[in-house]
């Protein structure tokens, strides 16, 4: 699998994980036309793609997006998936 770590307008940040068929890029432009309903009224919320990579089977994120020309952070990044997966 694949992942984008995303920074929102007010400072969030979220893991998008997704397969290894589609691109970086082209989930990102995917993202960039999500609404959201975190704050109560459907809107469409600014991301910006921080780190990107690959997520091994075992959950950790490692790697870069060569489409996106960014690196991941391994650490940061799995523990923001692991945490992510444990409040669903």
């Amino acid at each position: 699998m694949k992942y984008i770590r995303t920074e929102r307008v007010d400072g969030r940040h979220e893991i998008f994980v997704f397969p290894k068929s589609v691109d970086h890029d082209v989930m990102m432009e995917g993202l960039s036309r999500l609404k959201d309903k975190t704050d109560g009224n459907w809107e469409r919320i600014h991301r910006t793609a921080v780190t990107a990579g690959f997520v091994h089977s075992s959950g950790e994120c490692y790697g870069k997006s060569y489409t996106l020309n960014i690196e991941s952070s391994p650490k940061e990044d799995t523990a923001l998936l692991k945490q992510q997966q444990e409040q669903s």
